[in-house]
């Protein structure tokens, strides 16, 4: 699966009338965008974004409406009976199993993982008739499409994997809370405080672009990301988001931010003084990892 990587900047939205004007761009390469959103609330507040990806990767965005499947072929060779005969056996003996007896047999699994989300599973095998009569398995390919339309989960639904994450990836996180505020330092700003409850929200937030397969700064349920804020109970404040896929490490992903100027902009914010930091694998194992950070000036 490409690689990819796409970051919300500088959502300085209020939480309480949860009012926007939103900036919104495509994974392949740094864009923006902007669009406004307007709730009930009498004012609006500004918001920019801008999305990165890694620079080996050019998959589109893509909506809950169109199916979003990722295909990946991966031959493994369990024995291959023919290159043992050919370095071991005569010549007389190898002229003979060059025509030797192939049987293929295939299996195919429709896996339903979480969240709606299915693992189409083929398995080719390909068998090699031995000279005694006995088979051994010369070829196994096995092909996987993971098929998104169907996804559909809730702050609650993700909560789990979003607790499991933050210990599974604690290091990681650490490491992204360690670079960030070395980039703050350099500005002269006080350090971001990793805020527990905001990390879990952040986790939740990966959680969702990587099985959604949505990564953009609107949720799988086209809501902007500052929903997920006030679906657990954070009503006011100005928050803003950062969020990438496809890059394998912190350090990797923290100096793609670094290097985008609306990212950074929301790095340096001198306005926010807390962060959530969350990381989720892609069910594809292709897919690496996808990272979220939230920033907001105050937690209620």
């Amino acid at each position: 699966m490409h690689r990819k990587i796409i970051s919300a900047l500088l959502a300085a939205l209020l939480i309480s009338g949860l009012s926007s004007c939103g900036k919104d761009d495509t994974p392949p390469e740094i864009t923006t965008s902007t669009e406004a959103v307007t709730t009930q609330a009498p004012t609006t507040e500004a918001t920019t974004a801008a999305t990165t990806a890694a620079p080996t990767t050019a998959k589109p965005t893509e909506t809950t409406k169109k199916p979003t499947t990722t295909k990946k072929k991966v031959t493994t060779t369990v024995k291959k009976v023919v290159t043992t005969i050919a370095e071991t056996a005569s010549e007389e003996t190898t002229r003979r199993n060059y025509f030797a007896d192939y049987r293929t047999e295939e299996h195919t699994d429709n896996i339903e993982l979480k969240y709606g989300v299915y693992c189409a599973r083929a398995v080719t095998t390909t068998y090699i008739k031995l000279e005694d009569g006995s088979e051994e398995v010369y070829d196994e390919e096995v092909t996987e499409v993971y098929t998104r339309i169907g996804y559909s989960a809730s702050y609650e639904d993700l909560l789990p994997a979003a607790e499991e994450n933050k210990e599974k990836y604690s290091s990681e996180i650490s490491e992204v809370l360690e670079i960030i505020n070395s980039y703050r330092a350099e500005g002269g700003l006080e350090p971001l405080i990793l805020d527990d409850k905001l990390t879990t929200i952040a986790c939740a937030r990966a959680e969702e672009i990587a099985w959604s397969g949505k990564h953009s700064h609107y949720r799988p349920n086209n809501k902007f990301f500052s929903s997920i804020l006030k679906d657990a109970g954070i009503t006011k404040g100005n928050a803003g988001e950062n969020i990438g896929w496809g890059y394998p490490a912190a350090a990797a992903v923290c100096e793609a931010w670094k290097n985008s100027e609306t990212h950074y902009e929301n790095i340096m914010n001198p306005e926010f003084t807390r962060i959530g930091i969350g990381v989720a694998a892609d069910p594809d194992p292709d897919g690496k990892l996808c990272w979220s950070q939230l920033f907001i000036d105050n937690i209620e």
